[in-house]
């Protein structure tokens, strides 16, 4: 069927195009407010001005819808009421107790028990959303708090009222360029506060249950019971498998457990989403039509049962869009009116962006309605457009039923990687833009892995369902959800070994994917034109690749520290193209590559990293490497004469990620030179042997220089490495790392005076190297820090030597004194 057709059967599509665009403008424009009622009343005269007149009724209609949606997600997003807890809210934590309620399924996250990359062990914690009531004075307040408590799992759920101590601040956004901006996405959510119980102590956390009834309760108490049946039912790896594809609640699987299941391109399977529902909506369908139910009956308790089903399972937008699509075909049989799908999804699309608009930047939202809106607009006309040859039927019907019945496999088998590689190829971009990541693999495992989800998925509801009625039935169930979901993570484990199965990708710019999906939409508008229409995609998906393979030009040397709290991580590009790593890691954990290190090599197009320097074997500098070696080839690693000697656990696993990637490794010492072009490394520390003490007295000292200018980085510099370095003649540094996150006793008076550059940075968390700040400024040089002002990047070139901060991108030239430390908007910095 012509798209144009199916429009004219979907009257709300266009309405959802045209206020899905509003939204878009919104977001992305920064529109005043007063914009939306302007354009809302240029619409409705349009309207007015020829109400008889077709072409000015639709275009005043759709402006209007425009306005009315742009309008909604602005004061979803810029309004709240004057007592909204998000005003009380600052960039530093202060101990605040609130009253409020809980609205969201509290999730557990287990401790990291054994990881020999975390420093630190990370704490059990219990993250939730609590509706502010009031302060502790009784002073009413309003909005949501995203609600984190460290240690054992308290006792409350979705419902619940709650007092509650805790640190209180502003979200923090990102830190650095590439860096995911945690901020922004609890705005999405109409979040502006965060809360932190560190301890829960008498007094700190009171939990007032409920006993009444309510949705939100039944809810809770189910999705509890469903899970407490799986582990008693089945082993642990597939019961935590069994409450993620079930229930949504995915924590017990680890952060590599997902990352596997994203890195192959399968995670849809496992994640609820649509494809659950429709699966379990056509089961009971057929089961209940199977056992003599009539149609009407039949649809009410479909419809009943999946919007049940989507709220036990977290109702996401995806999960959502599929309960109000088979709501909208129930109701259509019950009412015995013809529906259409398309029909259904414009309006589910409707609804999501009722609830909340910005749901229109969710990922899982946005592959979701991609996926159905191929489905339903360019797949199924195609597929249904041939009417049967009465000849071939004949011609089957005369084959033995063996051979009918492989034929149909065979096809379904055919159709359903048909299908995986449409919209795989048409999800592509999308999730290299949104993940940096493509899998390939996922094409040639999509299909199976469907299969065994699906059965998995049929089996486990029915075990449920049994064991709610009739325990004692269960055991011959739960072995095919057991089975399904071991093959299932067999095959995925096997997927994620192949060579070349999964690739990452630099940053995808928003102009080429609104390109790509603009010529998309026109292959499913203009069917007659899909030739040309396809090579133009293909040409532009051509253009892309090289785009993002093709790094950022620059004509100097391009020195960035990221903010990664308390740890070190400096990216050096040199005017050649080679790209320097000195140090990734944190005290936090290896997740530090992940979050901040890979991204920003992504956004700056990096592919590549010729050689790491590790300064020496403390943890927070270096625990992030093996996950560097999984998403970038990396040409060298080079480590201080005693690295390896240090007899721990993380350097233990960071040698054998280097002896098993094959990444040939080299140890630096005082007097060793490397050049990069015009770039000179001299390594002025440490000795091939000594000094005695801890790793940070023979923390790796490199003094860096180009066109006559000098950075020195310190790495943890400390105790007799620094009364070693103080020995050498002071030089003419223009900037200068602050040894050990500029902590005080690393950075004596004595040294900032050896030293005197003219800018000195740290890689400092929260409240550090204030001290030192003060030392520094103190002979004359300026001071700026990786907290608060997020990654801080040195160039050096033609016009000078410059640097500027994340949070203040505006350059000052190198040589002048910042008034205070940590000042987030320095002036011009001018000798």
């Amino acid at each position: 069927m012509p798209f144009a057709d199916l429009l004219l059967r979907a009257p709300l599509a266009p309405v959802a195009v045209v206020a899905t665009l509003g939204i878009l403008a919104d977001r992305y424009l920064s529109l005043p407010v007063a914009f939306w009622p302007a354009l809302g009343v240029v619409g409705l005269a349009l309207w007015l001005a020829r109400p008889h007149r077709a072409a000015f009724a639709l275009a005043g209609v759709a402006i209007v819808s425009s306005a009315v949606a742009g309008l909604h997600h602005h004061l979803a997003h810029h309004y709240f009421p004057p007592d909204d807890v998000g005003f009380l809210a600052t960039d530093e934590s202060m101990l605040l107790r609130l009253r409020g309620r809980i609205v969201e399924e509290p999730t557990f996250d287990p401790p990291a028990i054994g990881d020999p990359l975390r420093s630190v062990p990370e704490a059990a914690r219990t993250r939730t959303v609590l509706q502010a009531e009031s302060l502790a004075d009784g002073t009413p307040a309003s909005g949501l708090v995203a609600l984190t408590i460290d240690g054992p799992r308290p006792a409350m759920r979705a419902g619940d009222q709650v007092e509650v101590t805790g640190w209180f601040h502003r979200p923090r956004g990102a830190d650095n360029p590439g860096e995911r901006d945690n901020a922004a996405a609890l705005l999405d959510r109409g979040i502006r506060a965060v809360m932190h119980v560190k301890r829960v102590g008498p007094g700190v956390l009171d939990v007032r249950t409920d006993d009444g009834w309510s949705i939100d309760r039944a809810v809770a108490a189910v999705r509890a019971w469903s899970r407490r049946s799986l582990d008693d039912s089945l082993p642990p790896a597939e019961a935590g498998l069994a409450a993620a594809l079930l229930l949504g609640d995915g924590t017990a699987l680890t952060r590599a457990d997902w990352e596997r299941y994203v890195r192959t391109g399968v995670v849809h399977v496992l994640a609820v989403s649509g494809q659950h529902l429709a699966i379990l909506a056509g089961f009971l369908w057929f089961l209940l039509r199977g056992v003599g139910v009539r149609r009407r009956n039949g649809a009410a308790a479909v419809a009943l049962a999946l919007c049940f089903y989507s709220l036990l399972a977290g109702g996401r937008p995806p999960v959502l869009r599929a309960a109000v699509m088979v709501v909208v075909a129930s109701l259509g049989l019950f009412l015995r009116r013809p529906t259409t799908p398309a029909n259904g999804f414009a309006l589910a699309w409707l609804i999501i962006l009722i609830m909340n608009p910005s749901d229109v930047a969710d990922p899982g939202c946005q592959f979701s309605f991609l996926c159905v809106a191929l489905l339903i607009w360019g797949l199924s006309p195609r597929l249904s457009e041939n009417d049967p040859d009465p000849l071939q039927i004949v011609i089957d019907a005369s084959r033995p039923a063996w051979l009918r019945a492989l034929r149909a496999v065979g096809w379904a088998v055919l159709s359903s990687y048909v299908i995986t590689l449409v919209l795989g190829l048409a999800v592509m971009p999308l999730t290299a833009a949104r993940y940096h990541l493509i899998s390939p693999v996922g094409l040639l495992i999509g299909p199976p892995a469907i299969a065994l989800a699906s059965v998995a998925l049929i089996a486990g509801f029915l075990q449920l369902t049994v064991a709610l009625a009739l325990p004692a039935a269960v055991p011959p169930i739960a072995p095919v959800t057991r089975w399904s979901l071991a093959w299932l993570e067999a095959l995925v484990q096997a997927a994620d070994r192949i060579p070349g199965g999964h690739v990452y990708v630099n940053d995808v710019g928003w102009w080429w994917l609104a390109g790509f999906y603009l010529l998309l939409t026109a292959m499913l508008i203009w069917p007659g034109r899909i030739r040309p229409l396809a090579g133009a995609l293909a040409g532009w998906l051509a253009i892309g690749l090289a785009v993002i393979a093709v790094p950022r030009s620059h004509d100097g040397l391009r020195v960035t520290f990221l903010a990664v709290g308390h740890g070190g991580a400096t990216v050096i590009e040199a005017p050649d193209g080679r790209v320097v790593l000195i140090d990734c890691g944190c005290a936090l954990g290896p997740d530090v590559t992940r979050r901040v290190i890979a991204p920003f090599l992504w956004h700056r197009r990096i592919r590549r990293i010729d050689e790491v320097f590790l300064t020496h074997a403390d943890l927070d500098h270096f625990n992030g490497l093996p996950a560097l070696l999984e998403r970038f080839p990396v040409g060298r690693v080079s480590l201080t004469p005693t690295f390896a000697d240090k007899p721990t656990p993380g350097v233990r696993e960071t040698l054998r990620h280097l002896t098993q990637t094959g990444v040939p490794t080299r140890v630096v010492k005082a007097g060793d030179r490397f050049e990069a072009g015009e770039v000179s490394f001299d390594v002025i520390h440490p000795p091939a042997v000594g000094p005695a003490g801890p790793e940070n007295a023979r923390s790796l000292v490199c003094v860096i220089g180009h066109r006559g200018r000098t950075i020195v980085l310190t790495g943890d510099l400390d105790m007799d490495g620094r009364a070693e370095v103080m020995r050498r003649r002071p030089m003419a540094m223009d900037v200068w790392l602050a040894p050990h996150h500029g902590g005080k006793s690393a950075n004596p008076p004595e040294l900032a005076a050896w030293a005197r550059p003219k800018l000195a940075v740290a890689h400092n968390g929260t409240g550090e190297a204030r001290d030192a700040a003060k030392r520094y400024l103190e002979v004359g040089a300026s001071f700026v820090g990786t907290w608060p002002s997020g990654a801080i990047t040195i160039v050096s070139d033609d016009n000078g030597l410059w640097y500027s901060t994340h949070h203040d991108p505006q350059r000052s030239e190198i040589g002048g004194r910042l008034p205070a430390f940590g000042f987030r908007s320095p002036a011009r910095l001018v000798d």
